[in-house]
């Protein structure tokens, strides 16, 4: 998996659905009375067969929906003729932040999101704060009720979002403000305009891509390309705006992505296309992007479908790349190998062992150490030494020595006396531990 994605997460945790998602009140709030457990109802309206179940299992289920079914909504005792007021708003988080059942607690969180106006908001949002920064529900209660206030009044939903300490605030900020995208694009772009460019006006700015990209698509790509080119979270930017595209289908989100003016904003965007494309399905992901292998931004994309199709079915997606040419062949073969090390590290071996000495086998032995090395660092050093294209055997060691020495610093730096790695890879190899670069490269799949 790739290192982009795992810092998406990172990012996006629990925030996921206050950028994203509003609750609409469902009238029939127990729903699926008279649906047939057995069948769509049972998962998610999708064609899939569900697993088969005894009769007394879809009879157990089926009076659980009907005494659902009877049940008022927890939200009619607190409205006043017909809506909620501020102070039956407080009596009413009061309940939900008391409640310990999840799936109760949001099914009451989606009734008072819909019912929430722009008196009741800060209401709400201030009950949530008095849960503390220690309460983990805390976290997506506020994304969430951000969200919604930002679509009502997102001036003053960001007034109050702004005026929360720590991390809190420009995770509720994003958020306010991608509620604020969605209903009044224009307002919330003049006002992130009008913020000082630092750290938090990134996290802002993933807030307002989020709504736009859901409302007004251009306009988010144009608002993407005006952002400044070193800023770090410009990927994440991309990746959002493709999220949405896909949901349209491969067709209209190549199409988007083929817009693209700048380089580097469409070699992040095919990249991310390839990941959502190629876990739908990586065969087909594989003859969308196998057309664009001699396209300059097409690099990471043919790299995350071998990623990706190695997770599921190694051989396969190790065949694909052979059948590549070029630099392509290379990216695609070393990401292949690097997947294949995690889920079967012997069968990865005895694949490179039978392979005659090219460029691609250094590019699958490259794939094979980077993995190799979290395990076994001094074995990864040894593969690393058949490369035979010097500055890459260079590179791969030095990457697989610098894990040998944080695991085992004795032995690695015995076999450094002797290596012949200059002074500079050296240096590298005993460098002090980056603890961000660690984590990333052992959780996240290394930088590329």
């Amino acid at each position: 998996m790739n290192a982009k994605y795992i810092l998406g997460l990172l990012l996006t945790a629990g925030a996921a659905f206050g950028l994203g998602w509003v609750a609409k009140p469902n009238n029939d709030s127990a729903g699926g009375a008279g649906a047939d457990s057995a069948g769509l109802s049972a998962n998610g309206g999708s064609l899939v067969p569900g697993p088969i179940r005894s009769a007394e299992q879809v009879a157990a289920d089926r009076a659980i929906e009907a005494a659902a079914a009877t049940e008022e909504p927890f939200i009619t005792k607190y409205l006043k003729n017909g809506v909620l007021t501020p102070k039956t708003m407080a009596r009413a988080m009061e309940e939900l932040l008391n409640e310990s059942d999840p799936i109760k607690m949001n099914q009451m969180m989606a009734e008072l999101l819909g019912r929430m106006t722009k008196e009741t908001a800060p209401v709400a949002m201030a009950a949530i704060q008095k849960l503390g920064t220690r309460d983990p529900s805390q976290f997506y209660l506020t994304s969430l009720f951000a969200n919604s206030w930002g679509r009502l009044d997102g001036e003053k939903a960001l007034e109050f979002t702004q005026g929360q300490s720590g991390r809190m605030s420009g995770m509720s900020t994003a958020s306010a403000l991608s509620g604020w995208a969605l209903e009044s694009p224009e307002e919330a772009m003049t006002w992130l305009d009008g913020q000082e460019d630092n750290t938090q006006k990134m996290f802002y700015t993933a807030g307002l891509i989020n709504g736009l990209a859901k409302s007004d698509p251009e306009s988010a790509t144009e608002y993407l390309e005006k952002v400044p080119g070193d800023n770090r979270m410009k990927g994440r930017y991309v990746e959002i705006i493709a999220t949405e595209q896909m949901k349209k289908g491969i067709m209209e989100a190549t199409s988007w992505a083929d817009g693209l003016k700048d380089d580097g904003l469409k070699s992040e965007a095919f990249e991310d296309l390839a990941n959502r494309y190629s876990q739908e399905d990586p065969a087909k992901a594989a003859d969308w992007i196998s057309g664009r292998v001699d396209e300059p931004w097409a690099k990471d994309a043919i790299a995350e479908v071998a990623d990706e199709w190695a997770e599921r079915d190694p051989a396969a997606a190790v065949e694909w790349a052979n059948g590549l040419s070029g630099d392509a062949q290379n990216d695609a073969m070393s990401a292949a190998l690097e997947e294949w090390t995690e889920s079967d590290p012997a069968q990865a071996r005895e694949y490179l062992a039978e392979m005659e000495a090219s460029s691609v086998k250094d590019s699958a032995i490259v794939g094979f150490t980077e993995r190799l090395s979290r395990e076994d660092p001094e074995s990864a050093v040894t593969w690393a030494a058949t490369i035979g294209d010097e500055a890459i055997r260079n590179e791969a060691l030095t990457d697989a020595a610098r894990s040998w020495y944080r695991q085992d610093q004795e032995a690695a730096a015995a076999w450094l006396e002797s290596s012949t790695l200059n002074e500079e890879a050296r240096a590298k190899v005993v460098e002090p531990a980056n603890q961000r670069g660690d984590f990333m490269r052992r959780f996240g799949g290394g930088d590329r």
